[in-house]
């Protein structure tokens, strides 16, 4: 089971210009079958009153019809689709798009932009692409069509290290576990403020090797595979082309759902380390347990006041991981003081 981790002990909070994109409608899809031949299908939006600039989906990627012997096609991450808005203005994924390299069953929850700001009421057009050969079919199941436009752009960062004392056998990707294990790792739980498309970046200082995971709904270590949404290679390998020892991915996430997103020790071989993870997205990411912020640590949450005072200067005291708020972990000093402070003084967004 998730096990308590140490307080994230570096946070920055920003808000900046319009950017990010931010789910402003919803609308189900008929499920697809996407043979080599590519698939059309149509759904139609009303009662949209903001500029569109995107569109996402959300749902299940599967393989009708895979190489069951080889393992080659229909791989998600060879999926494509467009976007053809009710005035004719076009967007399309970018390749890749999807993360996954296996023929599996993949979770959809994927978006993209490039439309100048449309009407979005009328009927829409999407066009998908398999990326597989005959006779191959993927496919899309319980597909919803998200509206992408404009939002705020908040940025949440957090430092922290793969070495919490937790042990686990971590995946290789949503199919499989590795056998480099038992390694450790860090985990942050978290909702949204608003739904839309989020960006994640997990860079280990040491640019060694790592890995992220991000779940949905729960987290259980020792049921690794379960509730995988997405992840992101930290080995320099990654479908995105990010380098080594930086982990990247985009995913919709959606308000009222709870994520938690696993930063893990590669191999059991390789050493444990800081990393500096970055969430960017149109809303506030929300860390589970009601602290709005490294500061609140104490009931009420949601708000700093003389508990939250108290709660840290009880932690620093006794030298628990609440008060280990500043690098290097496992040593209480001033910089841990100093980062509270300044957190404290931040409020809570």
């Amino acid at each position: 089971m998730l096990k308590r981790a140490a307080v994230v002990f570096v946070l920055a909070l920003s808000a900046c210009a319009v950017g990010a994109p931010e789910v402003v409608a919803s609308a189900p899809l008929t499920d697809v079958d996407v043979p080599s031949t590519g698939a059309l299908a149509n759904v139609t939006f009303s009662g949209v009153n903001t500029p569109v600039t995107g569109v996402a989906l959300s749902g299940q990627f599967v393989s009708v019809v895979a190489d069951n012997g080889g393992g080659t096609y229909p791989w998600s991450v060879e999926f494509s689709a467009s976007a053809t808005a009710p005035g004719g203005q076009v967007a399309s994924s970018p390749s890749p798009w999807f993360g996954e390299i296996s023929i599996a069953s993949y979770p959809l929850s994927d978006g993209f932009t490039g439309l100048p700001g449309v009407d979005a009421n009328g009927e829409w057009s999407l066009a998908f692409g398999s990326g597989a050969p005959a006779p191959f079919v993927a496919g899309l199941r319980d597909v919803q069509v998200h509206l992408l436009a404009d939002g705020p752009d908040i940025t949440y960062q957090y430092t922290e290290s793969t070495g919490q004392g937790n042990s686990w056998n971590r995946p290789f990707s949503i199919v499989g576990v590795s056998g480099l294990g038992p390694v450790d790792y860090h985990a942050l739980s978290f909702t949204v403020s608003r739904s839309g498309l989020y960006d994640f970046t997990s860079v280990l200082a040491s640019g060694d090797d790592h890995f992220t995971i991000l779940y949905m709904g729960a987290f259980d270590d020792t049921l690794p595979i379960t509730n995988i949404h997405e992840y992101g290679l930290g080995n320099g390998f990654s479908p995105f082309g990010v380098p080594e020892g930086t982990s990247a991915f985009a995913q919709v996430l959606f308000a009222g759902e709870t994520y938690i997103w696993v930063t893990s020790q590669w191999a059991s071989f390789r050493p444990n380390g800081l990393f500096t993870n970055t969430i960017v997205g149109p809303g506030e990411v929300l860390v589970a347990g009601g602290g709005c912020s490294p500061a609140d640590l104490a009931e009420p949450f949601g708000s700093l006041d003389f508990s939250d005072v108290a709660a840290f200067l009880g932690a620093f005291g006794a030298m628990e991981p609440a008060a280990d708020l500043a690098a290097p972990i496992g040593s209480f000093d001033f910089s841990d003081v100093a980062a509270f402070l300044a957190a404290f003084g931040a409020g809570c967004p």
